[in-house]
């Protein structure tokens, strides 16, 4: 059976040790779960405008001077996601809750401590943290998870 592949792009908005997080509501697929704000590029839109207007959509958060540090496969048993991933410092508003979801600041090790979180949440864990906040550095990984987002298998290359 032949994946379907998707497309997609986040960004990660970070100020000292918080970054911005949203947790889905009831109703969604993913109740409970905590992710970074991030979605689908839409046709006729580049990755970086795609992660732009996710960070909008799902917090209510202006971003600007995004900096793309790699990419993140989540590889499922039935679909495969392909994001670009960002990080940004700059920013205007504040995080708002949305039809789909709550979004807040929320310290990085404390969001680790939460039961539920997606699997691409891997990428701020201490081991790759480094990575996501050098300059000029890009990074590939590739998670295989599981649809209760328990990670089988995980490649990380530097360049």
């Amino acid at each position: 059976m032949e994946k379907t592949i998707r497309k997609a792009a986040k960004c990660f908005l970070i100020q000292e040790n918080k970054v911005v997080s949203i947790c889905y509501k009831s109703g969604n697929k993913k109740e409970g779960y905590y992710d970074i704000p991030g979605g689908k590029i839409e046709k006729g839109e580049t990755a970086e405008q795609a992660a732009i207007r996710e960070m909008k959509e799902e917090t209510g958060i202006e971003v600007g001077n995004l900096e793309r540090r790699g990419s993140l496969i989540i590889e499922y048993p039935t679909r495969e996601l392909i994001f670009d991933i960002f990080i940004t410092h700059t920013y205007q508003g504040e995080p708002k809750e949305t039809e789909d979801n709550f979004s807040t600041w929320i310290e990085i090790e404390q969001l680790f401590q939460k039961e539920k979180i997606l699997a691409g949440m891997v990428i701020l864990n201490r081991f790759f943290r480094k990575s996501l906040f050098e300059k000029n550095t890009n990074f590939r990984m590739k998670l295989v998870v599981d649809e209760q987002e328990n990670i089988e298998n995980l490649n990380y290359e530097k360049d």
